[in-house]
């Protein structure tokens, strides 16, 4: 529950018909604080990050940073899994909206 109510932000705040414990859970269960999630990427993964930012192909990240497509994968599964998102597009946007990039 408190999942969907992460995603419907509107229906908590519009609609005064969600009991209060249901509003705490979705509070809780809302965003990492900035610093938690800065600090739990790696400096590699802000590297892949940024230049997935820069609308670059998974192997142009890898012969950009020397390093294998498989490697840039793991990094962007890493990213996604820290940043709660599930597409490259996500994790960037997410990173943008807590200035990470």
């Amino acid at each position: 529950m408190a999942a969907f109510l992460r995603h419907r932000p509107a229906l908590t705040e519009a609609h005064g018909w969600l009991p209060e414990t249901l509003r705490a859970a979705a509070a809780a269960s809302a965003e990492p604080p900035q610093a938690a999630v800065a600090e739990s990427l790696s400096g590699r993964e802000l590297d892949v990050l940024g230049r997935v930012a820069q609308l670059m192909s998974t192997e142009e990240v890898a012969a950009d940073l020397h390093v294998s497509v498989n490697t840039v994968k793991t990094h962007l599964k890493s990213i996604n899994r820290k940043l709660g998102t599930s597409r490259r597009s996500e994790a960037v946007h997410r990173a943008r909206r807590l200035h990470l990039l």
